[in-house]
C-alpha cells in the first residue's frame, strides 16, 4: 500500500494539554475584564448563563456528535444581559478564558521532529476537535502551522469525532483516496471514525488513551510518532 497523505489530530497526540475550564475565578476574571469595558454583569450569574448556553447548545442540535461554538455562547451570555458586544471583546474574553483554564500546555517532544520529516515527503493535515481561536492560536503558539496543507475542526461545522464526515470533509480538501491516507489520533473512542472512513487508524498510547484499555479497534498501535514514522515508511 502506498501512503499519500497522513493526518493528525491535536490535542493529545501533537499537542500534550491539560485543563479546567469551569473554575469559578475564570469567570471571576472574565467579568472583571467586561466591567472594565463598561459592561456591567453580576459575577455570581455570568458563569451559570454561560454553562446554560453550552447545554442549550447541545439539546438543540440534530447531529449525533454535536459540538459547541463558545464564542456564541459567550455573545448570547453577555447578551442575556443587555449589551450586544463586538468582536473585539468576544475574542478578548475567549482569549482570557482559555489562558486561565490552562493547566499544562506544550507539544510532545517527538513532534517537530516527525513533522519536518514526514512533511518532506507526504500531505499533512490537522483534524481536531476545536475552537476555531483556540486552534489557531495555539498552533502558532507552539510553530506547528507550518506543518499542514489543511486543518478540519469541528466547531465550524457543528458535529465532532466520531463522525465519519469531518474525516471525508478532510480528505476532499486533500483531494485524496482514504485508502492512501492514515489517521494519527489519541482516542479509540473519538478516532475510530477515520477507520470507518476508510483510512489506516494508528492509535498513538498518550493522551486519552491513557485511559483506554482495548485497542483492537486500531488498525496499528505505536507508543510515539517515531514509532508511527517508521511504520508509515516501511509502508510506502
Amino acid at each position: 500500500m502506498k501512503y499519500k497523505n497522513i493526518f493528525f489530530d491535536l490535542y493529545g497526540t501533537l499537542i500534550d494539554i491539560k485543563t479546567d475550564d469551569y473554575r469559578p475565578e475564570i469567570f471571576y476574571h472574565m467579568v472583571n475584564y467586561l466591567n472594565y469595558e463598561g459592561i456591567r454583569i453580576e459575577k455570581e450569574f455570568f458563569q451559570l448563563r454561560f454553562e446554560e448556553n453550552i447545554k442549550h447548545q447541545l439539546a438543540i442540535s440534530l447531529e449525533k456528535y454535536p459540538d459547541v461554538d463558545i464564542k456564541k455562547a459567550f455573545f448570547e451570555t453577555i447578551l442575556s444581559f443587555g449589551y450586544n458586544v463586538c468582536d473585539y471583546i468576544l475574542d478578548t474574553i475567549m482569549k482570557i478564558y482559555r489562558s486561565l483554564s490552562l493547566l499544562e500546555f506544550k507539544v510532545f517532544d517527538d513532534v517537530h521532529k516527525v513533522l519536518s520529516s514526514l512533511k518532506k515527503d507526504f500531505n499533512l493535515g490537522l483534524i481536531s476537535d476545536a475552537q476555531t481561536l483556540f486552534l489557531y492560536k495555539e498552533i502558532s503558539i507552539l510553530s506547528l502551522d507550518s506543518y499542514f496543507s489543511s486543518i478540519t475542526h469541528s466547531s465550524i461545522l457543528g458535529f465532532r469525532k466520531p463522525d465519519e464526515r469531518i474525516f471525508k470533509i478532510a480528505l476532499d480538501k486533500h483531494n485524496a483516496k482514504a485508502n492512501e491516507s492514515i489517521y494519527i489520533g489519541d482516542s479509540i473512542k473519538r478516532d475510530i471514525g477515520s477507520k470507518k472512513a476508510g483510512m489506516t487508524f494508528i492509535l498513538i498510547r498518550r493522551g486519552e488513551s491513557i485511559y483506554e484499555e482495548e485497542f483492537s479497534q486500531a488498525d496499528i498501535v505505536v507508543n510515539s510518532l517515531e514509532e508511527a514514522q517508521h511504520f508509515i515508511r516501511s509502508n510506502v
